[in-house]
């Protein structure tokens, strides 16, 4: 590429009308900065005053790039020569209207220094001396500087590991004249100023400071100074504030003497908030928000710094007392981002207090603090009466859901039973403050009544003897109080759940709650309506379903007698949506499996099964209604416990045999190509041999029989879980294993030559990949023999390597577990340790792995080149060490060769020698440093070959 076509290139990209002749140059430009000529074109129009300011950016950014990616492409002999060039040019863009150019430029010096490394042994010496002798100067200098110190973290710069440290070393060394540099710069302009500060901020997050020169440091009453003035300095002031206390935290023993000077400059932070607060809370946050975070950020940072001598008895004064009573002010503040910044203070505060061997004494310490805390909570939980809480956006739910969180953390310190009493007394006297504060205090209520104790004397009962009246209470949803109160009886309704230990222990309450939920789940849903109402319908039914789950569940013992009346509701709310109504089976099959009786058991079981059995013929074109009553048949199911020889399991077995047996064999008949129906028939058949294994044991040759047959004219890979699940239940059983290798066979067979003739398509078939590679796992972890007898072995090994392609999560996991599984059988296989059968059967499975090993290896490194999603980088690192683990001896060489799949722009030979000696000799924690570190910089360099890394 030539000057010439670059121009001719960039002038395509920035001024051609036609959107592909800009995509064509575009294109090109992203090609050409990847080619060695760049270095020079850039360099040359860098020079050229006379072109566009976009063009010599575009140059710029290039070179940074270059310098960033390609630096193993320059002779040693160039570095200098690049090095004076680059020092020119930046001196030649320093007005106001170069400053993007000037930024990448000084990206690209500072890059430049630690790839150079001990080619120029003292990079900050030659910018001062080059830019330090003039105040015209002194920007570059400072952004250089800047620059200097970001860059050696800054991990998107392919430089060898040992040069970054080196650099390091040296600028801990430079720290003290770049200290006095900036102590001693006289500002004219604030954003001079500013400018000085970033700097310093830059040296400070990543330099060991010492604590006896930062205490006297005048900077520090700047930053002080700043956010008390607000403007421009105000934030990069608190940023400073904040990194130091971060330091101070790590040793907070040495770093006492910046601390005390910190909190010198705390009563007047305090004076300005009170200064806002004296205006009105909320006018203050309207007027002043951006002020009262700088302050927040400062006592939450100061807070978290001085928890550990607070927690040690070190410090506890009227100073630290006013600090938690700011905290508590601005956690109280009507802006949820303000209000959350305290948060994980008060959590960290909370879990210390606990830890200490004094511990009731550390808590009667806070107890004032928390419990005020407390009644904040409830005050910032009230939902706004000018908006439908029922549309509540995702932050304010987080910020609903992170004060739950606030909430618990006050009762390590109150104790659920006196929180219990707060909340209560503090309802009491609110009652004057209106539907929406009512709605807080159960929102609360939920949390600390579901961790009390339970209490004959405690005014929770009455509370509870109001739900139902209130519950029931008709709500105008034509306007905004009416859905206020509409969202306050969902909020009582979910309180009810929450107290449902609580209701359990006196039977009248435990019966009328559920009765009330009963009637309100009973009431017809009107057909027509706005969405906003029957989305508020919908929530309000979810909560009521969700409750009477919970009422059944804690109360199965107590409702018995009622389970006629209890499946008549289940009958009668069928309409219910399926996810809703699921709970209300969920509860009704809690109480029928408590049931002692057995004609009581049965009669109740066969009340909940019949109407499902009875519907499905009468449904069973409707492939929807089929799953809806697999589900319910699952989910009752799920409930039964029971134990294996008693007569409760006979009914059980009883009922599978003749029912759940037959509905699932019949639905996957009836529907062979709707794959959700299939994938609830075979669940519906996992969860019945779980429950009772024994009773089911007879029917495994049918079930496996059904599926080969089903699997072989529809490959869903449900069939090949169900295989799983046999395997799982009845590996053990010996007179099971041919059965289970038949089907295993058949299965593993049919599905193979399904993957293996559309092995070019395999992202199209995750679901089949994942359960035919969990399928293989699981009889290798429960019936190894099986799988070692397998004709697929050989084949299923081989096509690992094109699987390991797969771009989905479940998929590519099922295979990394089959991989490990088998790794791992090698590895186990040569411990003197195992006296069973696992070593032979690792010596018999390594010559099948050893085939395909090498190029395994192989195939692990093309994925790392090729920037693999985040799920496989996780699990690449476990599967090297299993490969190193199983192949000890072979490992070395199959690792050089597969690190040459890594690009030199990503690391340079030196590097791939250093991350290779990782992985050879490295632990868990190692290798998985060393894995990650080569998948980064390999993310990197793709990237940038997409255009993606233009930006630092």
């Amino acid at each position: 590429a030539t000057v010439d076509q670059t121009l001719q290139a960039l002038n395509a990209l920035y001024n051609a009308s036609d959107h592909g002749t800009k995509k064509q140059a575009d294109d090109w430009l992203i090609q050409f900065r990847q080619t060695p000529a760049a270095w020079q074109v850039c360099d040359t129009l860098l020079s050229r005053s006379d072109l566009p300011v976009q063009i010599r950016f575009f140059a710029a950014q290039t070179m940074r790039t270059k310098v960033q990616f390609d630096f193993y492409e320059l002779p040693t002999d160039s570095y200098d020569s690049l090095r004076s060039s680059l020092l020119n040019h930046i001196s030649n863009f320093t007005s106001a209207e170069f400053q993007p150019i000037h930024t990448q430029l000084a990206i690209a010096i500072a890059d430049l220094a630690i790839q150079m490394d001990e080619a120029w042994p003292n990079p900050a010496q030659l910018l001062f001396e080059r830019f330090g002798q003039s105040p015209d100067s002194y920007a570059t200098l400072l952004e250089l500087l800047q620059m200097l110190r970001e860059e050696a973290e800054n991990y998107k710069l392919m430089t060898d590991s040992i040069k970054r440290t080196r650099c390091r070393e040296r600028l801990q060394q430079t720290l003290p004249q770049v200290c006095s540099f900036l102590l001693n710069l006289a500002c004219p302009t604030v954003h001079a100023q500013k400018r000085v500060m970033e700097c310093f901020l830059s040296w400070i997050k990543y330099s060991q400071l010492q604590p006896g020169d930062m205490a006297q440091n005048p900077l520090l009453p700047e930053c002080f100074k700043g956010i008390i003035e607000g403007g421009e300095l105000a934030e990069i002031g608190t940023d400073i504030i904040v990194e130091i206390l971060r330091m101070c935290s790590e040793d907070i023993r040495a770093f006492q003497p910046i601390i005390q000077v910190i909190l010198s400059h705390l009563p007047q932070l305090q004076s300005k908030l009170e200064s806002f607060f004296s205006q009105g809370v909320d006018q203050a946050v309207e007027n002043h928000q951006d002020s009262i975070l700088h302050i927040c950020r400062v006592y939450v940072d100061v807070g978290e710094c001085l928890i550990p001598l607070v927690i040690m008895d070190q410090i506890w004064n009227q100073e630290v007392n006013l600090i938690l009573r700011v905290l508590l002010r601005c956690t109280d503040l009507p802006n949820q981002e303000i209000s959350s910044i305290t948060f994980d203070f008060w959590t960290k505060l909370a879990q210390e207090a606990c830890k200490q061997p004094e511990t009731d004494a550390k808590i009667d310490q806070f107890f004032g603090i928390y419990k005020e805390l407390l009644l904040i909570s409830i005050r910032r939980s009230v939902v706004s009466a000018r908006e439908d809480p029922f549309a509540m956006d995702d932050e304010a739910s987080w910020y609903r859901g992170r004060l739950l969180g606030i909430v618990e953390d006050c009762l390590y310190i109150l104790t659920p039973n006196s929180a219990l009493d707060h909340v209560l007394t503090s309802l009491q006297e609110g009652q004057s403050q209106g539907v929406p504060v009512q709605e807080a205090h159960f929102f609360v209520l939920a949390k600390v009544g579901s961790k009390a104790e339970v209490r004959a004397e405690s005014v929770l009962w009455q509370l509870i003897q109001s739900l139902p009246p209130l519950i029931n209470e008709k709500a105008d949803e034509t306007t905004g109080e009416g859905i206020i109160l509409q969202f306050t009886k969902k909020t009582a309704i979910e309180l009810l759940g929450h107290l449902s230990k609580w209701i359990k222990t006196r039977p009248e309450f435990l019966r009328s709650a559920l009765e009330m939920i009963s009637t309100l789940l009973l009431q017809q849903a009107p057909t027509a309506g706005t969405p906003e109402a029957m989305e508020r319908i919908k929530q309000v039914q979810c909560s009521a379903c969700v409750a009477f789950k919970d009422i059944c569940t804690y109360g199965k013992s107590q409702l018995h007698d009622l389970v006629p009346q209890l499946t008549h509701l289940y009958v009668k709310t069928m309409h219910i949506p399926i996810r809703n109504h699921l709970f209300i089976v969920e509860g009704i099959s809690t109480v029928v499996s408590h049931l002692r009786q057995e004609d009581a058991f049965r009669s109740g079981l066969e009340q909940l099964v019949m109407p499902l059995v009875n519907g499905i013929q009468s449904e069973r074109e409707n492939a929807l209604v089929l799953s809806e009553i697999l589900d319910r048949l699952t989910t009752i199911i799920r409930q039964l416990q029971v134990q294996d020889g008693t007569s409760k399991a006979a009914i059980l077995g009883t009922l599978i045999s003749n029912g759940f047996w037959p509905v699932a064999r019949q639905c996957i008949e009836w529907h062979p190509l709707d794959s959700k129906v299939v994938e609830k028939s075979c669940r519906l058949l996992k969860h019945s041999m779980r429950c009772v294994p024994d009773m089911f044991k007879p029917l495994v040759p049918a079930v496996a029989s059904t599926l080969v047959t089903a699997f072989k004219s529809q490959q869903h890979s449900s069939y090949l879980y169900s295989s799983e699940i046999l395997a799982n239940t009845y590996a053990k059983d010996r007179e099971m294993h041919p059965v289970l290798a038949e089907l295993f066979n058949q299965l593993g067979t049919h599905a193979l030559q399904v993957l293996m003739e559309r092995r070019d398509r395999l992202n199209d078939m995750c679901e089949l990949v994942e359960d035919f590679y969990g399928m293989f796992e699981r009889y290798l972890r429960y019936a190894p023999t099986i799988v070692l007898e397998a004709p697929t072995l050989q084949p299923t090994l081989q096509l690992l390597l094109d699987v390991i392609l797969v771009q989905q999560k479940d998929a590519i996991e099922a295979v990394f577990a089959f991989m490990e599984a088998s790794l791992n059988c090698i590895a186990e296989s040569v411990k003197p340790s195992l006296g069973d059968g696992r070593a032979s059967h690792g010596q018999r499975l390594r010559p099948h792995v050893l085939q395909m090993a090498p190029n395994l290896v192989l195939r692990t490194f093309q994925v790392v080149a090729q920037v693999p999603p985040r799920f496989v980088t996780e699990l690449l690192p476990t599967l090297v060490e299993c490969i190193r683990g199983a192949f000890p001896q072979e490992f070395p060489g199959w690792l050089e060769t597969g690190m040459q799949q890594i690009p030199p722009s990503a690391a340079s030979r030196a590097e791939q020698i250093r991350i290779g000696q990782l992985l050879l000799t490295g632990d868990e924690n190692t290798i998985y440093d060393a894995m990650a570190d080569l998948c980064y910089r390999c993310e990197q360099v793709v990237l940038r070959s997409r255009g993606g890394s233009d930006r630092r």
